[in-house]
């Protein structure tokens, strides 16, 4: 499920993304990589942003 999320600023980034079967459920894997020039704050930004965006496909799926 890799997917480009476009920044805006005509810039593209590249998010691999992973769901692999665990037991009776699944893992999801994502990869966020720190794009050049990017500052500590931000890249926590874009963590916090994704971390919410996983809790909310977790809420989505076991309910």
């Amino acid at each position: 499920m890799d997917h480009y999320v476009y920044a805006g600023n005509a810039t593209e980034v590249y998010v691999p993304l992973r769901i692999i079967q665990n037991g009776d459920g699944a893992e999801v894997l994502l990869t966020l990589f720190r794009q050049a020039g990017m500052s500590d704050a931000k890249f926590a930004a874009d963590a916090e942003w994704v971390e919410r965006d996983l809790l909310a496909l977790r809420a989505l799926v076991t309910h």
